[in-house]
């Protein structure tokens, strides 16, 4: 079976054995979600005391102009609800120009994310991010897990991609630089799409991740192939492990951010894009994932709900089961 996505460690987020880590060397990876976000307010502190001028300069921007209205009619509305209206847009875009300047702080080129579905062609790039994300090699999706989620739902596997040309990167490197692809065939620059964070996920006929969604079937290339259906190779009929093509609930396996990017919102980014992109395309009903105790919390600033202690044994077990409901949500938190 896989494990949880990557989460981090404590204080970060991992998952792939079927848990998410995040900032975390120690992330699952069948269900790992390794982003490190749960750090981001101790980098936002370092940051605040690194940009005080440019704190300055939004607060002379923010008085009388808000988010750029043509028209004000603050002056309809009580003072203490437009002071916190203005609190609350002056607060998002300095998170947002901190997050921006934090990661361009961390890369030697522009930061331009791309973001993008998988492909098996990302096979190698997706194992150099997961074994650099993931220090426990028993919470790591393995290659052959790889292979078979990009082969058979790469549209339900999302990449977060940034154009880096190799000559201008000063000595910078990552575990998926050298695995990148040209951006385009024969350009003089030699730029290449580097691999920063990804989500790998399946659907499964089951409310919750499973140990049975975690895994996968052994005789998947030529089962596909035939009239008989796949029994995953125990001869018990349809098979009951990996992707459902049926189902209606997303089981993410793996969330995984290089550990190098942990905790400048990178994390953020890929989850918020892939939860509205799996709405929109109405591919399923909910998201499912299982993470440790401690990720909970930073699950449930996604909208997710905590359902209970998991009966997935990945790993060990321990794991706990959080779902987002997509018919009734309007949109993502955080």
């Amino acid at each position: 079976m896989s494990a949880p996505p990557s989460h981090p460690r404590k204080g970060e987020e991992r998952r792939e054995g079927e848990e998410l880590s995040q900032g975390n060397q120690d992330t699952n990876s069948d269900m790992d979600i390794d982003d490190s976000d749960s750090n981001n307010d101790n980098n936002n502190n370092n940051n605040e005391n690194n940009n005080n001028d440019d704190n300055n300069n939004d607060d002379n921007n923010n008085n009388g102009d808000d988010d750029g209205d043509a028209i004000d009619d603050t002056e309809d509305l009580p003072d203490d609800f437009v002071h916190l209206q203005k609190s609350i847009s002056y607060e998002r875009r300095r998170e947002q120009s901190q997050q921006t300047r934090g990661i361009q702080d961390l890369l030697p080129f522009p930061y331009s994310p791309l973001i993008r579905p998988l492909t098996v062609s990302d096979l190698e790039s997706c194992v150099a991010l997961e074994n650099a994300a993931f220090a426990n090699p028993g919470h790591r999706c393995s290659r052959d897990k790889f292979i078979y989620r990009l082969t058979t739902c790469p549209e339900l596997c999302m990449g977060v991609y940034c154009t880096a040309i190799p000559s201008n990167t000063k000595g910078w490197t990552i575990d998926t630089l050298p695995t990148a692809h040209p951006v385009e065939t024969g350009r003089d620059d030699g730029a290449v799409s580097v691999l920063l964070a990804h989500i790998v996920a399946t659907r499964s006929v089951e409310d919750v991740v499973t140990d049975e969604a975690m895994d996968y079937p052994r005789d998947y290339k030529t089962a596909r192939y035939n009239n008989n259906s796949n029994d995953g190779g125990d001869g018990g009929g349809k098979s009951r492990l990996g992707h459902q093509e049926a189902g209606r609930t997303l089981c993410i396996h793996s969330l995984a951010v290089h550990p190098k990017l942990q905790g400048v919102g990178i994390g953020k980014l890929i989850v918020k894009a892939y939860m509205q992109q799996v709405k929109s395309s109405a591919v399923a009903d909910r998201i499912s994932l299982i993470c440790e105790q401690y990720l909970i919390t930073y699950y449930k600033r996604f909208g997710f709900t905590y359902v209970g202690p998991s009966k997935a044994t990945y790993s060990g077990g321990g794991w706990h089961d959080m779902t987002f409901d997509l018919s009734g949500s309007s949109g993502t938190h955080c």
